[in-house]
């Protein structure tokens, strides 16, 4: 029997280069109507056994001051071009408090893990009297925050799940002018004070979509269409809806780590104008003085503030690697300098090759870097022998790079941590380490020169954001691949049948933060493992070893007997397949694809290793 070229079943590596075709047709797609058939082509992959492990699912709750339905077959494309499958529920139009407040609503018994409110401008309510006095509008904006706020938390005390609140876009018209400008109760005022009240009061679990942001982008009168909303109570345009649904999926998710992390970019013509091996350092364009110059030069700076908040840079240049080097060390108007890339590769191997090598080095999986170059061929080359990579769209014209950049969304998050803030030094720091590992014959000598030392904690409010974002961003050593909202990682928090723990280390190169989470349930005696991960970017350095020492005076202080380890193998975990047998588990079951891994404590012994303990607080079961 013939398979037809059309059907959802395919072999794996069909099924994959089918969704990655999907993802990159979806990247360059701007038209509503070629975006609702992308999302219902999505919509049939997704349905492929080979794709599960690139999917989270997740229960989502929309709902709107004003009609949202029109919106939600291209948020659903833009979600699963995202990695997430979503199950969506529209709660009825204009019903925003109500189905919020109201614990037997629709959406209240959906239960959704994340709930996206949109609110319409029109339906702003409370505006100010135009002449009313800056006390006046303060009282105003107070209240609306209220008004807007409160039930939000009221649902998420309920069903902990995270929210996404739109604010407001001002109105394509100003009936008082440009004198609004001075008066407080100028409703454009009034919505600019609102939105940054709204941003400054959101709990932790509400997540502010910048609606006013994303129509100055496209201008305000081309985001809202008056016809549409008389007609059909629409909040946005057609026209509008392609971005504002890639925006609301990048931040939806960010909340389960599906976002990029490295950026490999390439220098001649990308990161100045010119050829530096034959233009020379006083050739190329870069810096005042030109157009073209002050171009690059703005390029650079948006991608410093990238690599500022965490967002990992990477060289991947043909080049020869000195005269590459040479402008990040000799041209005065040089922005970026080496020490703000995390790895550097110039030399003349096709840039596919190099991508890979930059994945193996900083220990990424493809799918976590987007490659920026200005030549079509190096872009269509890459996209064709490394699929997992993001190529961003750029114009001919340098001005137009940082827009189309940030325009694409690819490193939306909903918060920034310690670990981020220092993820170029941290990995600057691993390379030192790799390049002392790389100089020694003797391992164990290494290991003890490190000098590691490491923290084991419970889940602690400070840590919360840092835990539920590498549950979600680890791959590889990663045992069960869980993928958690903040509010799940609370509850175990709190729960006292649970036991979780987080592991920072340090070493004489540097602080590598929160590296490690493990959690597992208590019943009847034995200790069940839910999830064991590390980041691998300190992978043999034996903090399994003093995770797993933990858990067996853990168990000895709690009366545990068994531990009982589980792995669902991955098509990235396999690293971590004999986890458990190399610590002693024996494997007793295998249900559905699930192995199930059992050790007595009583016949258990601690294993040696070189990471210390700091005793900043005592872990508890």
């Amino acid at each position: 029997m013939t398979t037809p070229r059309n059907s959802i079943v395919a072999a794996p590596g069909d099924a994959l280069q089918a969704w990655m075709a999907f993802q990159r047709e979806w990247a360059d797609a701007y038209v509503y109507s070629a975006l609702v058939r992308l999302s219902r082509r999505a919509e049939t992959l997704s349905d492929d056994p080979a794709l599960a492990d690139r999917l989270v699912p997740l229960r989502i709750g929309v709902m709107g001051s004003a009609t949202v339905d029109f919106i939600l077959p291209v948020l659903k494309g833009a979600l699963m071009a995202r990695g997430v499958r979503p199950t969506m529920l529209a709660a009825p139009y204009g019903h925003v408090s109500m189905s919020l407040l109201d614990h037997h609503s629709v959406l209240a018994q959906f239960q959704p893990q994340v709930t996206v409110v949109i609110h319409a401008a029109p339906h702003l309510p409370d505006l100010p009297e135009l002449t009313a006095t800056p006390a006046e509008v303060q009282r105003c904006v107070d209240a609306t925050c209220e008004k807007l706020l409160e039930p939000c938390g009221i649902f998420h005390s309920r069903t902990g799940s995270e929210i996404v609140l739109s604010n407001f876009h001002p109105l394509p018209w100003r009936a008082a002018g440009n004198v609004g400008a001075r008066l407080p109760g100028d409703p454009i005022s009034f919505v600019n004070r609102l939105n940054m009240a709204l941003s400054e009061r959101a709990p932790r679990y509400v997540h502010i979509l910048d609606v006013a942001s994303l129509a100055n982008r496209i201008g305000v009168a081309n985001w809202f269409d008056e016809r549409y909303w008389y007609l059909a109570k629409q909040p946005m345009s057609f026209n509008a809806v392609p971005l504002f649904s890639r925006n609301l999926a990048a931040v939806i998710g960010s909340l389960v780590g599906r976002g990029r992390k490295c950026i490999a970019v390439d220098l001649d013509n990308t990161l100045w104008g010119g050829v530096i091996g034959d233009d020379g350092l006083s050739g190329i364009q870069l810096g005042e003085g030109s157009p073209e110059g002050e171009s690059f030069k703005a390029f650079q700076m948006y991608l410093r503030e990238l690599k500022d908040r965490g967002i990992l840079l990477a060289a991947c240049s043909k080049n020869d690697e000195t005269v590459a080097r040479s402008p990040f060390l000799e041209h005065p108007e040089m922005v970026l300098r080496l020490d703000d890339f995390a790895a550097f590769k110039a030399n003349w191997s096709p840039k596919s090759e190099n991508l890979r090598a930059l994945s193996a080095e900083l220990n990424l999986p493809l799918d976590a870097f987007v490659f920026i170059d200005d030549n079509p061929a190096e872009r269509e080359e890459v996209a064709r022998a490394v699929p997992e990579v993001a190529v961003a769209s750029l114009p001919d014209d340098p001005a137009g790079y940082v827009r189309a950049l940030d325009g694409q969304f690819y490193f939306e998050t909903v918060a920034l941590s310690e670990e981020d803030l220092r993820r170029t030094a941290t990995y600057q720091a691993r390379r030192q380490s790799q390049e002392t590992l790389a100089a020694t014959t003797d391992l164990d000598g290494y290991l003890a020169s490190l000098q590691m030392v490491a923290s084991v904690d419970q889940f602690l409010p400070e840590s919360f954001e840092r835990v539920t974002q590498l549950i979600n961003k680890t791959n590889q050593f990663n045992l069960t691949t869980p993928r958690l909202l903040r509010a799940d990682v609370e509850r175990m928090a709190w729960d006292a049948s649970m036991v979780t723990r987080a592991v920072r280390l340090r070493d004489r190169f540097g602080d590598h933060g929160l590296i490690s989470v493990l959690f597992g349930r208590i019943e009847n005696r034995c200790l069940l493992l839910d999830a064991w991960l590390m980041s691998c970017r300190v992978l043999g350095r034996g903090v399994e070893a003093l995770l797993f020492n933990d858990l067996l005076r853990t168990a000895e202080r709690a009366g545990i007997t068994e531990l009982i380890g589980f792995y669902r193998p991955t098509d990235r975990n396999a690293m971590v397949k004999d986890h458990y047998g190399k610590l002693g588990f024996v494997q007793e079951a295998v249900e559905n694809g699930v192995e199930r891994w059992r050790l007595s404590v009583a016949r258990a012994c601690p294993i040696d290793t070189h990471v210390s303990v700091r005793h900043d607080t005592e872990p508890a079961a």
